[in-house]
């Protein structure tokens, strides 16, 4: 699916030259854009898929950023390089019931992560009429700051929690220690804005070329992600 959305971000960067002819405009303007947005988060584990994403379930969160533009070359066609910075929190959390009745026994486990998103895009400012069209494509760089499991454990009346720091590779309690994340990913971004005066609608699309979990040659996994947001620009 997300090739296919790459394969229509740059089909519309193909053929924009012909549709100037007639409405779709270049545009060499510049753009500064402060958004806010929802996560779809999709954990990609190579092995134990099954166990992990149980253990592990980061499935949505939130992004809120800005992002600057300037202009790359003189050409006939403007290209555009956009650079910003966001804060990515993510979450997610499974139930397991152990026992055949759900009062009996079961398992919580919670996933939270907190990390800062440097993108770098190449892109278009394309104009239609009053609308703006920003299709871009580019590397993400992305530094994990925080990231905690906590799994709660009910028996009957008893409840017990434990919390393990995903990216603390320490022997300390509590830390993640040879099975911790990677602090720092690489990824492909691409998607496209589209704009009516200074309010913006944004798809964009991000796939880890970098594993966000690497444990030996046991299991591998990559984060891809989904953000649909609302910004605001000026």
């Amino acid at each position: 699916m997300k090739r296919f959305y790459l394969f229509l971000v740059l089909a519309m960067v193909a053929v924009a030259p012909r549709l100037s002819a007639q409405s779709l405009e270049f545009s060499g303007e510049t753009y500064h854009r402060t958004y806010a947005g929802y996560n779809i988060v999709n954990l990609n584990w190579d092995k134990s898929g099954d166990l992990n994403s149980i253990l592990f379930p980061l499935t949505k969160g939130f992004t809120v950023g800005h992002l600057e533009s300037a202009k790359l070359f003189d050409l006939s066609f403007p290209l555009l390089v956009e650079y910003g910075v966001s804060l990515q929190y993510n979450t997610g959390n499974e139930i397991e019931f152990l026992i055949g009745t759900r009062s009996e026994a079961s398992s919580e486990y919670r996933v939270n992560t907190l990390a800062m998103n440097v993108p770098v895009h190449a892109a278009l400012n394309l104009k239609l009429n009053k609308v703006s069209i920003n299709p871009y494509l580019g590397v993400n760089f992305r530094i994990n700051l925080l990231g905690n499991q906590t799994t709660t454990n009910k028996l009957g009346n008893t409840t017990t929690t434990t919390k393990m720091r995903l990216f603390d590779d320490s022997d300390e309690k509590g830390a993640a220690g040879d099975a911790a994340w990677e602090r720092f990913q690489t990824g492909l971004s691409y998607g496209v804005s589209v704009g009516l005066g200074r309010y913006t609608v944004n798809l964009g699309f991000i796939s880890d070329l970098m594993p966000l979990v690497d444990y030996d040659d046991d299991y591998t996994a990559r984060l891809n992600m989904t953000t649909i947001s609302l910004g605001y620009a000026f």
